[in-house]
């Protein structure tokens, strides 16, 4: 299980991974507010997809996920596993390991760039 530090750094190197996303790119990424809990760590973090940046990063209640246009579930090492390339987000997915509620037209969009 990983820890709540190494969540954040995987958080802030998911937010440089979309600030290097090329601008035409970018802008093709819906603005929608986010949501993840991990579920070993029983902590969440929040954050937007505002311009095609992940921003606002910052830890919240577990409760207060739902208030999110899209919410992921998974566990701690499944997001360090993502975000360090180990594994793909679609494949993460459809194994179960990512749990993700949204419009399906968002994942649709954003399956293109996780």
């Amino acid at each position: 299980m990983a820890t709540r530090e190494s969540v954040e750094a995987g958080l802030a190197a998911m937010a440089d991974w979309f600030a290097d996303v090329d601008p035409e790119t970018r802008a093709k990424i819906p603005d929608r507010s986010v949501s993840a809990w991990f579920l070993d760590l029983d902590a969440a973090w929040a954050g937007r997809l505002e311009a095609g940046s992940l921003v606002d990063v910052h830890p919240i209640d577990p409760a207060d996920r739902k208030e999110a246009a899209l919410r992921l579930e998974l566990d701690s090492d499944t997001f360090l596993d993502i975000v360090e390339g180990r594994v793909g987000f679609a494949h993460a997915w459809s194994r179960g390991k990512v749990k993700v509620d949204a419009r399906l037209r968002d994942i649709w969009e954003l399956r293109k760039f996780l």
